[in-house]
């Protein structure tokens, strides 16, 4: 099964071109890495992705539900995590995920335990300033069957991921 389906996606900004006729599929289990120069219309592809704009033309989905028409379902299975992710230094991690797993009504005490175990992450300690950690803090936060990531390249330690 396909995780992303993109076909023909266009967009444009009024006049100005976002994206022309992007088309490719992501199978799930699959990590894709999705590279360009600046203003190849890599952040507009995920941003359509996510429905945060809505494209001029082609189409876009996530395990088979169009990412418009059926977002709030899609939602429940996709994190985003930009490249620059603000904190609270001096909030320790386990409030802060505690904390945004509030904002969902759900106890996510015991999955944020495991995969702070995977990651090796201590939960006691302040956020600080490395962002590398604090990826590392949004990924346990989130916890996606889907995780667009912007500038990837430039935050993630690769060899993390069997882990995961």
């Amino acid at each position: 099964m396909n995780a992303v389906e993109i076909n023909n996606l266009t967009k444009y900004y009024g006049k100005s071109r976002g994206i022309i006729d992007v088309s490719f599929n992501v199978e799930e289990g699959e990590i894709f890495g999705f590279i360009g120069p600046n203003g190849a219309g890599k952040s507009t592809t995920i941003r359509l992705l996510l429905a945060l704009i809505y494209p001029t033309s082609g189409s876009a989905k996530i395990f088979g539900k169009d990412c418009i028409k059926e977002r709030h379902e899609i939602a429940k299975h996709i994190g985003y995590l930009p490249s620059e992710v603000f904190y609270y230094d001096n909030m320790k991690v386990m409030d802060l995920l505690r904390y945004s797993a509030g904002f969902y009504k759900k106890d996510c005490t015991r999955r944020i335990k495991e995969l702070a175990g995977i990651l090796d992450l201590d939960l006691s300690r302040k956020i600080g300033s490395s962002r590398w950690h604090r990826w590392q803090w949004s990924l346990c936060r989130y916890s996606p069957h889907i995780l667009p990531i912007p500038k990837a390249s430039e935050i993630c330690s690769w060899d993390f991921l069997p882990k995961f």
